[in-house]
């Protein structure tokens, strides 16, 4: 794993929009319309403060452009359908333990999680991203207990894909499924998830 690998900045600096011609002349208007897509809107939470005029380019609270990425602490919880995440290598980066969910929290932790947030920005930037709920899916497990029967249970579904370099080309070779139960929002290598390696078929 490469240390560029681990930063979600990446996926705010896409939506930067002040690099839209950058990334049309370097990714093409194909692949840009691709990810733009599959790249939920994110933002970078800085607390350098701006001039009294400006205003950030990111979510509306209250109907009002924000000049102050504070202000997220006063959003309602309809428009809490955000996430607050850190970047890069940081020993709260994985296992979701940095993610601050605003729709599924309180208002005191949504608080607490946007002031973390830019207390750490110098140091730790983090993302907010417009969430979107895991896929919803049916699938086999096997039961825990003996005769582990094979059970058919819904779930959330997140899928990782691996791409291997061959020929000098990057080629997807498979896919890591994490297979959760429905009352989970946030997906991740939690206990009561399945693990399901996949395979590429019908080429």
């Amino acid at each position: 794993m490469r240390p560029f690998q681990e930063e979600k900045l990446g996926l705010a600096l896409f939506h930067h929009h002040l690099l839209q011609e950058f990334w049309a002349e370097a990714l093409g208007k194909r692949t840009q319309e691709l990810l733009r897509k599959v790249i939920p809107l994110s933002w970078v939470m800085d607390s350098v403060p701006l001039p009294p005029g400006a205003v950030l380019d990111g979510p509306r609270v209250g109907g009002r452009a924000l000049h102050d990425w504070r202000e997220l602490a006063g959003a309602s919880q309809k428009e809490r359908e955000l996430i607050i995440k850190i970047s890069g290598f940081h020993e709260t980066a994985w296992g979701a333990r940095s993610v601050v969910l605003g729709s599924d929290c309180s208002r005191d932790e949504w608080q607490a999680g946007v002031a973390r947030a830019l207390e750490l920005a110098a140091e730790h930037p983090h993302v907010l991203q417009v969430f979107r709920k895991p896929k919803r899916a049916r699938h086999a497990l096997y039961a825990t207990e003996a005769p582990h029967a094979v059970l058919e249970r819904d779930g959330r579904l997140r899928l990782c894909p691996y791409f291997f370099v061959e020929g000098g080309k990057a080629r997807l070779s498979g896919a890591l499924a994490t297979f959760c139960p429905p009352d989970k929002k946030i997906i991740h290598g939690m206990q009561d998830a399945a693990l399901l390696p996949c395979r590429i078929v019908g080429e």
